[in-house]
């Protein structure tokens, strides 16, 4: 198999769509498109991902990306390194995530106004299959704190521009 079907089957902006969906029920409300570009590239991070799955609607960024990882009794890990080469996964996502967009305007399923993207439909991470879901609950509870968050601390956060 060439390494552009490989690519075409692992990066599949038609999957993204639901994930850019759960992401935008979950943040529910105009979301700006700097922070759309910042979703795949924290989704697609195993360790940022499972994070996510599991947090509720009270998590914040700081109570996911911050708390410390415990490995033993005596030692610990920065939350952080749940966002290891963000910045790299965010330079190389972004083509995918412009296609992505593409294709959830095609649909009818957002709308872009100015520099913000509205939801033309919502979506339940509850409607996904067993192996899917997870997936989907990380997108939605991505979407729950990054709305809780002010827009320059995300972008702070997360060290982009």
């Amino acid at each position: 198999m060439s390494l552009k079907k490989i690519e075409v089957l692992s990066l599949n902006p038609h999957f993204f769509k639901h994930l850019m969906q759960c992401f935008l029920t979950g943040y529910n409300k105009p979301c700006d498109l700097r922070l759309i570009f910042m979703v795949l590239p924290i989704l697609l991070y195993e360790p940022s991902r499972t994070k996510l799955a599991s947090a509720v609607s009270t998590s914040r960024l700081e109570s996911i990306f911050n708390t410390p990882i415990k490995i033993d009794d005596s030692s610990k890990l920065s939350g952080k390194t749940r966002l290891t080469g963000f910045g790299a996964r965010y330079e190389t996502l972004q083509p995918i995530t412009k296609q992505t967009l593409i294709i959830l305007h095609s649909d009818q399923a957002i709308s872009i106004t100015g520099r913000y993207i509205i939801a033309n439909k919502s979506t339940s991470y509850k409607d996904f299959s067993k192996a899917t879901s997870p997936w989907m609950r990380a997108a939605h509870y991505l979407g729950v704190v990054f709305a809780k968050t002010a827009e320059d601390h995300i972008v702070y956060f997360l060290g982009v521009d």
